[in-house]
């Protein structure tokens, strides 16, 4: 469980959280928008005895924030960092574009096939099968399924299973009574012993049917839920412009970030900040690295990298990360942002509903300054895009 809250909580701190929006009905899935505020990773206690780390795995470092530096300003400056202006983007929706992506939805839509529920079983076929297996009687972990599609002739079975199915009838239940191979290495428990098998063949795979825009194919990728293309395209058309007004109001805080960092005056190095970005991201690395149980020349070689590139660009996104969380700090010290003990509370709460977790687990496995440090970055972002004016685009 803490892996994954660090994996979510890494994200949140380096996303809007209002851009992580719910899932998308239709198959394709859209790409979420970032906001660039921020902080490394958050970090879990070490020594958990929720999860136990795999061989290899490097030591996490010690969690450091912005706020556990003394004066800010020591370390910056800022300047203009409110009532800036940026470009407004345009959130209108055309049918045209809705067109447009109907039609990629059709284009990228998985293929689906007829399914015959008539005549008998052949060789190559592939059939829908459910299935269950016992052994003296007794039903055995891994010998039940529902709705597989099995191939005949393919081996994927025990010998005797896919033969058994040749020439029966599609929808009738077959009984197999058929032996483990003597040999058989996935479950040597099992190997010699006697198996019965009962099988209902549910139908077989016929002709692919071409994917085009019609209610039956909306029905089929929404599973139901919209069952008319004009449904669906009313859907769609409400989905895009959700998605572009989204889009605009990320952009808008990119845009107005991107400013208050060039506005201000970075008087040195936060050195112990960048040491732990870089640390962070390295762990982060190490820890991918180890799961996979592969070598860091393996790693290197794959992203055709060297290890001096890969420590180079970690320490430039450390300068720069620090350089960030530096201007959070400044931001909420000048407007004071800081989340009182109240809005502390509600929003642990609500970082909790977001990741599936409960407010007790994210209190146990992370220290307050975390939860405090996203809590500050979503306080900057709303004063961002509050703060910062839209202003038509200029016609060339």
């Amino acid at each position: 469980m803490k892996k994954g809250l660090v994996t979510i909580l890494s994200l949140l701190t380096a996303c809007s959280l209002a851009a992580c929006g719910k899932a998308e009905k239709k198959e394709t899935e859209a790409t979420q928008a970032t906001v660039p505020i921020p902080t490394a990773a958050a970090e879990t206690e070490s020594g958990s005895e929720e999860e136990t780390a795999p061989a290899g795995t490097p030591e996490m470092p010690e969690y450091v924030s912005a706020f556990d530096l003394g004066d800010i300003s020591e370390y910056v400056e800022l300047g203009q960092y409110k009532g800036i202006e940026v470009t407004a983007m345009d959130t209108e929706v055309t049918d045209e574009d809705v067109e447009e992506e109907l039609k990629s939805q059709v284009e990228e839509a998985q293929p689906s096939y007829e399914e015959k529920t008539e005549g008998t079983v052949a060789e190559g076929d592939m059939a829908n099968i459910d299935f269950e297996g016992k052994m003296d009687g007794e039903v055995f972990q891994g010998g039940t399924g529902s709705g597989f599609d099995l191939t005949i002739g393919s081996g994927q079975f025990i010998p005797g299973f896919e033969d058994g199915l040749i020439g029966k009838k599609i929808g009738d239940t077959v009984v197999l009574d058929l032996s483990f191979p003597d040999d058989y290495e996935l479950n040597p428990d099992f190997a010699g012993k006697a198996v019965e098998f009962t099988v209902k063949i549910n139908y077989v795979r016929g002709d692919e049917i071409p994917n085009e825009l019609n209610d039956a194919f909306v029905e089929r990728i929404t599973g139901g839920e919209y069952k008319t293309v004009d449904e669906y395209r009313a859907y769609t058309k409400q989905e895009l412009s959700e998605s572009r007004v989204e889009e605009a109001r990320v952009g808008k805080i990119n845009g107005a970030w991107e400013k208050v960092e060039a506005n201000a005056t970075f008087k040195k190095e936060a050195e112990d900040l960048i040491q732990y970005n870089y640390d962070s991201q390295m762990y982060q690395a190490e820890s991918m690295i180890a799961m996979y149980g592969i070598t860091m020349d393996d790693y290197l070689s794959t992203m055709g990298t060297t290890k001096e590139q890969l420590e180079a660009d970690i320490r430039d996104y450390a300068e720069h990360s620090a350089r960030w969380q530096l201007l959070v700090r400044a931001v909420v010290e000048a407007e004071g942002l800081e989340p009182t003990d109240e809005e502390y509370e509600s929003g642990l709460k609500r970082l909790a509903d977001q990741t599936g977790s409960s407010a007790e687990d994210l209190r146990a496995n992370y220290s307050e300054v975390m939860i405090r440090d996203i809590l500050r970055q979503e306080a900057v972002q709303d004063f961002l895009e509050e703060s910062t004016v839209e202003v038509p685009a200029k016609e060339d």
